[in-house]
């Protein structure tokens, strides 16, 4: 059984190449696993995927905008339950296959159950990344309803 530091461990190396490691990813995920971007709420796209074959979709989504990704400055906070942990990091890459940067400071929320992730929430700065999501930045993000 693995500890939620050792999924954490085996997830970000699978990120780091996820080339080759989409399944290797999906197979650190419980069935009914979560991956979430809680903050993504205010660019009006998904923000929270269940189970493996949406896991898979959003994976292949993420390695088909950003590649090459680096990870530092890793900073591991256990929670008060041992399956639960926070990570600070930082994260660059490549957009698009280009020569563009990515980069963004992290802080994700790992929960493990029965040896697998059962939930991975990643928290970033969404100003930085939305002229990375959007092809007009910014001003493709579509203003929100009136109450």
């Amino acid at each position: 059984m693995s500890s939620s530091r050792q999924l954490r461990s085996a997830a970000f190396y699978s990120l780091c190449d996820l080339d080759n490691s989409v399944e290797r990813c999906i197979d650190l995920c419980s069935d009914e696993g979560v991956f979430g971007f809680p903050s993504f709420t205010v660019l009006w796209v998904p923000t929270r995927f269940q189970g493996k074959t949406e896991i898979s979709q959003v994976l292949g989504l993420i390695n088909g905008h950003f590649a090459g990704f680096t990870l530092s400055e890793i900073e591991i906070h256990e929670g008060r339950d041992a399956d639960a942990l926070f990570v600070r990091y930082y994260a660059a890459g490549f957009i698009d296959r280009s020569e563009r940067v990515y980069a963004q400071d992290y802080v994700s929320q790992l929960v493990a159950e029965n040896g697998k992730i059962k939930v991975l929430r990643e928290y970033l700065n969404v100003i930085n990344t939305a002229p990375m999501l959007f092809p007009n930045g910014l001003s493709d993000v579509p203003a929100p309803a009136n109450p």
